[in-house]
């Protein structure tokens, strides 16, 4: 229930009505049962947002009161809240204005104004009923459609400078570099920022491959010789790969190091410190992947998509039509402990990504006292024992293993996945090949070898969708 203060300007919103699941007050009424409930919790821990407004289950507006609102602050939450990537709208609300805010304008701290800032209103209560109803309604967003352009929305943003960097890698190479070993350098660098932004590695962590005084990625990237940039951020590799083992770092390194010159380092260094690496641009280095939901980031699979792979079916499920996909198929089930699921077509990952979080949110709702140690441990049974994925891609298996890795330790305090790493091989193997016995990721063609396991309870995915007359196509 609202608290006195809370009432006051809920009241003003006409809202003070509203209950779970059109308006969360707190993280405590998102129970494990509520569609995207990681995402909402994240909200409210991250963001420490006062309110969250859905509609269909999906988050609409964010509210946030402010007993000052500086330039500064506002621009640094507004950067959080565009990272997160959750509602379209972020309501910031101090004294006696209101400011709404577009999650779908990229964060900027080189202009004295806020680009994301889309309309400043007193706090009168007609005014602030009438514009959350044309939110509802979508009129607020036709009116002011220039604030909410989706190719500037999280997701659309770095995919497609993911994208773009991939391809200027590609050219870099006197001779083809396999896609593979591209796509793995790439998800490697993410994991890398990822452990980074979460204050899981850091100063002593790069010390201790050699680069005193240094404390992001970046630093490594951006020493004065491309070459030595190349030689600390293999040692990186190598070190991550003893501490966190995984798919990630099975592949030779050292192999992998020889086919990446020069020209490729300088690639990275753009990309990394902001610069668009089409145009040469310099612009602002907005991603926090500490914040970036994971969802997102294991959409990089389809921007990484050759022109064969699509026609063999391949194509990206947005994260809201995985979300109202996994409602569907748990309607008439009362709890998913215990049960197995298997998506035939995994892609990257997003559908058991989205059951992961599940899963996780359900066992810490029934464990809220366990210790760091037996979260960690049953966290990691759910994710290889509940979740079983095929597909005819090794990069895309490869994906999945890397977007469920970064679901596991999105469950985990940075102190938690630290003690995890100091008993180094953090994270398993989850990508079985060949004869292999082990990993819940299967590289196997599930209409042909029949490779996949029995007894699950939930089949769930997006099917390879593609015609007969492409698929004799590619085939011939």
């Amino acid at each position: 229930m609202a608290s006195a203060s809370q009432s006051g300007w809920l009241a003003e919103f006409g809202i003070d009505s509203r209950t779970p699941p059109s308006l969360y007050l707190s993280k405590d009424q998102v129970t494990a049962e509520v569609p995207q409930a990681h995402l909402l919790r994240r909200a409210f821990d991250t963001l420490d947002v006062d309110a969250i407004l859905c509609t269909d289950d999906v988050p609409l507006v964010y509210f946030k009161l402010l007993k000052t609102m500086t330039p500064a602050h506002l621009r640094s939450l507004h950067k959080q809240f565009w990272n997160h990537g959750g509602a379209a709208v972020l309501v910031v609300i101090g004294g006696d204005r209101v400011e709404i805010y577009s999650g779908m304008v990229r964060p900027s701290v080189e202009d004295e104004s806020i680009p994301a800032l889309v309309t400043t209103l007193e706090r009168v209560a007609s005014g602030l009923t009438a514009f959350l109803m044309s939110v509802e309604t979508g009129e607020f967003f036709r009116r002011h459609r220039k604030s909410f352009d989706p190719s500037q929305r999280v997701d659309r943003d770095l995919l497609d400078n993911l994208k773009n960097a991939r391809s200027k890698l590609d050219e870099q190479s006197s001779s083809p570099i396999p896609a593979e070993i591209l796509d793995a350098l790439l998800c490697r660098l993410v994991f890398t920022s990822y452990l980074f932004d979460r204050g899981v590695v850091g100063k002593s962590y790069l010390a201790d491959v050699g680069l005193n005084d240094a404390e992001r990625l970046q630093d490594i990237l951006n020493q004065e010789s491309a070459d030595a940039a190349r030689r600390t951020l293999y040692r990186l590799f190598e070190k991550l790969g003893e501490d966190f083992n995984g798919d990630l770092f099975s592949d030779d390194l050292s192999d992998e190091q020889s086919l990446v010159n020069l020209e490729h380092i300088r690639v990275l260094r753009d990309f990394f410190n902001g610069t668009n690496v089409q145009t040469g641009q310099q612009v602002f280095w907005p991603y926090d992947f500490g914040v970036i939901p994971i969802e997102t980031i294991s959409a990089i699979y389809e921007r990484f998509l050759t022109p064969a792979e699509k026609t063999k079916g391949a194509f990206y499920t947005p994260r809201f039509l995985a979300e109202i996909v996994i409602d569907t198929a748990l309607r008439n089930i009362e709890t998913i402990a215990g049960k197995r699921f298997l998506d035939p077509a995994c892609g990257s990952g997003i559908f058991l990504v989205g059951l992961f979080n599940r899963l996780a949110e359900e066992w810490k709702q029934a464990n809220p006292r366990a210790r760091n140690d037996r979260k960690s441990r049953e966290l990691m049974r759910l994710l290889q024992e509940s979740l079983h994925g095929v597909d005819v891609s090794l990069t895309a298996c490869r994906i999945t293993a890397f977007s469920l890795y970064l679901a596991y330790l999105d469950q985990l305090s940075p102190p938690d996945i630290q003690a995890l790493q100091a008993r180094g091989r953090a994270l398993p193997r989850l990508v079985r090949q060949e004869d292999s016995q082990d990993g819940n990721i299967w590289h196997a063609d599930f209409f042909k070898e029949n490779a996949f396991p029995h007894g699950v309870d939930v089949v769930i995915g997006n099917p390879p969708w593609g015609s007969f007359a492409t698929a004799t196509t590619a085939a011939g």
